[in-house]
C-alpha cells in the first residue's frame, strides 16, 4: 500500500531505490480512521437516531498521507522529488552528521538562519545573496550544506544541541530505538510498560485518561496456553 498509494516515491534521497516507512503507518493508520469514523457515527445516531455504515481502507489511508503532495503538484504540475530528511521548500531543514550520530536543525525563516550562522561563528552567511531568504536557501540547498556539513561534522550531538537550544533554534537527535526508549522525556511519560516479573517491554497506548494511562493487561499467550479453558467451555 505504501507502493501504491505514493508515499515510497516521496521517501529517501534521489538517485536511490524506493524507501517504505519503516513503521506500519498506512495499517495504524487505517484503525484510527476507523475509530474516527465509529466515534463520528454514534454522535450522528445519538442526533438523528439514525445508524450508518463506516467505510475505510488501506488504500484510501496511503493516499490520504499524500495530502502536501497532491497539493503541490497542483501548484506546479510536477512529481515531488524525495527530500531524504529534509522538507520540500524549506532551507535548513534536515539532519546533519555530528561526530557521533545525527542531528535535525530546522532554521528556514530568516531569523532563525540568522542565530544558525552565529552559531556556526559564520554571520556573514545571512547576508550573502544566495541565501538571504528562505527561498533562496533552498534554491541552493547543495552549497549551503557544502558549508554547514564539515562544520558540524566537527562536534557531537550533545555539543551542537547546548549550543542550538540556547540561541533558540529547533533541534533534535537521530535517535535510535534504544536511545529513544531510554530518553528522560520517554521514561517520565511511562509509555512503555511491562508486567512484573516480564523481561519483553511494549508500547502502551498514546493517550490518557484522567492523567491515567491504560495499564499493559496481558501479553500474547503462548501456544496452547488457553486450551483447558476454552475446551471446558465447551462441555
Amino acid at each position: 500500500m505504501q507502493a501504491y498509494g505514493g508515499i515510497m516515491s516521496i521517501t529517501g534521497e534521489e538517485g536511490r531505490p524506493p524507501i517504505r516507512v519503516g513503521t506500519s503507518i498506512v495499517d495504524m493508520g487505517t484503525g484510527l480512521w476507523s475509530v474516527v469514523g465509529i466515534l463520528a457515527a454514534i454522535k450522528r445516531r445519538t442526533e438523528t437516531r439514525k445508524g450508518c455504515i463506516v467505510d475505510a481502507s488501506l488504500y484510501e489511508t496511503a493516499v490520504a498521507w499524500m495530502t502536501n503532495s497532491v497539493a503541490s503538484v497542483g501548484v506546479d504540475g510536477r512529481n515531488p522529488e524525495r527530500q531524504g530528511s529534509g522538507a520540500r521548500g524549506m532551507a535548513p531543514y534536515q539532519a546533519y552528521a555530528c561526530s557521533d550520530g545525527y542531528l535535525v536543525i530546522a532554521a528556514p525563516n530568516d531569523r532563525l538562519f540568522l542565530r544558525l550562522s552565529e552559531v556556526l561563528d559564520h554571520p556573514e552567511w545571512s547576508s550573502d545573496p544566495r541565501f538571504e531568504t528562505n527561498q533562496g536557501r533552498y534554491a541552493n540547498l547543495a552549497e549551503l550544506n557544502a558549508l554547514f556539513e564539515p562544520i558540524i561534522l566537527k562536534r557531537s550531538r550533545e555539543y551542537w544541541q547546548g549550543a542550538l537550544d540556547e540561541s533558540g533554534i529547533p533541534n533534535a537527535p537521530v535517535q535510535r530505538v534504544l536511545e529513544m526508549m531510554e530518553d528522560p522525556q520517554t521514561k517520565a511519560l511511562g509509555i512503555i510498560q511491562q508486567e512484573k516479573n516480564e523481561a519483553l517491554k511494549l508500547m502502551g497506548m498514546p493517550i490518557n485518561f484522567d492523567g491515567i494511562r491504560p495499564p499493559l493487561s496481558r501479553y500474547a499467550p503462548s501456544l496452547g496456553e488457553h486450551n483447558d479453558e476454552i475446551k471446558k467451555d465447551k462441555k
